[in-house]
């Protein structure tokens, strides 16, 4: 399967945020034409577009003190609101045009969006019919449960740390995950056990530094979402991680 072929670039392949910002359509091509996956995040705007960007605010990235859910299309089709490197933030269906024609598959995380589907929903009908380029995965539970009962189509998986793990293990029935994505910095033993346990792929973020490219290794995930590596450099291959 696609998810496993090769490494996922954590909200695209970013480097200097006034070149390639993260989760921009820069980022994105440049993973591209380094055939790599790619993860990225979408939240639903005031209008109900699909948008992605990882953060709930425009603050960190920006330096705009305002919420994602509160932007309508105009506004971030204005000149207000633009990524450090001028590009406007794109529309998941920006993204999913990008792809085509290529071998690119891509990760997309649902972000939390309140005790409603509306996220869940409006990406489904962006995404639908390309369950061949395309896995799921969110902090919450109740969106993997979601996709479990009315996408099964999709590979859906759970993000986790150390706290939403026992909560993932209450609704395990009902969410279905085809995978776990578990924070490298508390990826252990117990873990790995659980996946193995019950049929589970394993897949670590955010690899970042050689130290916990080989800490992944070494718990033998089956692969890596990583961010600002030089993979090649560092000698990596997918027949090292675990395969499927």
């Amino acid at each position: 399967m696609w998810l496993f072929e090769k490494p996922i670039a954590h909200r695209g392949q970013h480097d200097d945020i006034n070149v390639r910002t993260e989760n921009s359509i820069a980022a994105f091509k440049k993973a591209i034409e380094s055939g790599y996956n790619i993860e990225t995040d979408v939240h639903l705007l005031k209008t109900g577009e699909v948008v992605i960007f990882h953060d709930n605010t425009l603050t960190r990235v920006c330096g705009k003190k305002v919420n994602i859910k509160d932007l309508t299309l105009d506004d971030i089709r204005g000149d207000n609101y633009l990524l450090p490197n001028g590009e406007h933030l794109p529309l998941l269906s920006e993204l999913l045009e990008l792809i085509e024609g290529t071998n690119t598959g891509i990760l997309l995380e649902l972000k939390i969006n309140g005790a409603n589907y509306d996220l869940e929903k409006a990406t489904y009908e962006l995404i639908k019919g390309k369950e061949d380029r395309i896995a799921v995965q969110s902090f919450n539970p109740w969106t993997v449960a979601w996709f479990a009962a009315n996408a099964p189509e999709f590979y859906h998986g759970l993000l986790a740390v150390s706290a939403i793990m026992p909560l993932g293990k209450m609704m395990f029935k009902k969410m279905r995950p085809d995978f776990i994505a578990y924070d490298i910095k508390s990826l252990n033993k117990s873990v790995v056990s659980y996946c193995d346990k019950n049929g589970l792929k394993l897949l670590s973020w955010t690899i970042r530094t050689p130290e916990l490219l080989e800490k992944a290794l070494g718990f033998g995930v089956n692969n890596i979402i990583y961010e600002k590596l030089d993979l090649d450099s560092l000698g990596f291959s997918m027949d090292k991680v675990r395969p499927v």
